[in-house]
């Protein structure tokens, strides 16, 4: 499995200047801020671009989570902050939905319970205790939602045939994280993220989808030769 380079525009930096501090970092401010990883990762496909490839692991995740703005830190998430602040301190906000970051008070935050993140997802963070994107503060875990998509395919198990099988050719499709791309390209596995609103005030569900695309082969060319 790749283990990606998971620093991602500064969580808290932008959101916590003080005035005093705004003065001297007007000359720096002119530099714009990195790209964020999410939205590197977002696909770069539209749903129209996959007449020309069939779906093969199609598979889905859901997931059921809380999402916060920063400036609903305090009260809503006061028993986290801290740690919060220390673990993404200097750190890149990776991005929200499609990885666009709004920036300031209106960044947001994932909260879920650390043992409903899917198996490979667990797994990928105790191998990679450096990452800078997921929090775990005991039995939870805080996540931008563009931290999603750099390991998009890890949160989606393969798909099972009759009898509780792994569908043929599709063991370990999901693992490997070399082979995840945000455009179509022929053998790849590509994925989506989709989520709506749920019940409370803070609630929200997240739908993910992945699989690997092949080119379907239509003649052409070689009529063309």
């Amino acid at each position: 499995m790749r283990l990606l380079n998971l620093v991602s525009p500064a969580l808290f930096a932008s959101s916590s200047s003080s005035a005093s501090s705004s003065s001297s970092s007007e000359s720096s401010s002119a530099t714009p801020d990195p790209v964020p990883v999410g939205e590197i990762w977002a696909p770069k496909w539209k749903k129209a671009d996959l007449e020309t490839y069939s779906k093969k692991c199609a598979s889905t995740a859901t997931l059921n989570a809380e999402i916060y703005t920063l400036g609903e830190m305090y009260p809503d998430l006061k028993n986290w902050a801290p740690e919060l602040k220390v673990f993404y301190n200097k750190q890149h906000y990776p991005g929200s939905w499609n990885g666009v970051d709004k920036h300031g008070k209106d960044r947001e935050l994932l909260k879920m319970d650390y043992e409903d993140l899917p198996y490979a997802v667990r797994e990928y963070l105790k191998d990679t205790p450096k990452q800078r994107h997921f929090s775990v503060q005991d039995d939870v875990v805080f996540f931008a939602p563009g931290a999603i998509y750099p390991i998009l395919p890890l949160f989606v198990d393969e798909p099972e045939a009759e009898g509780g099988k792994i569908e043929s050719g599709c063991e370990g499709v999901f693992d490997d994280l070399d082979n995840y791309k945000s455009a179509l390209e022929d053998g790849v596995v590509v994925g989506r993220v989709e989520h709506k609103k749920g019940k409370g005030k803070h609630d929200v569900q997240v739908t993910i989808d992945a699989f690997q695309a092949n080119k379907i082969d239509t003649g052409r060319e070689r009529d063309e030769l």
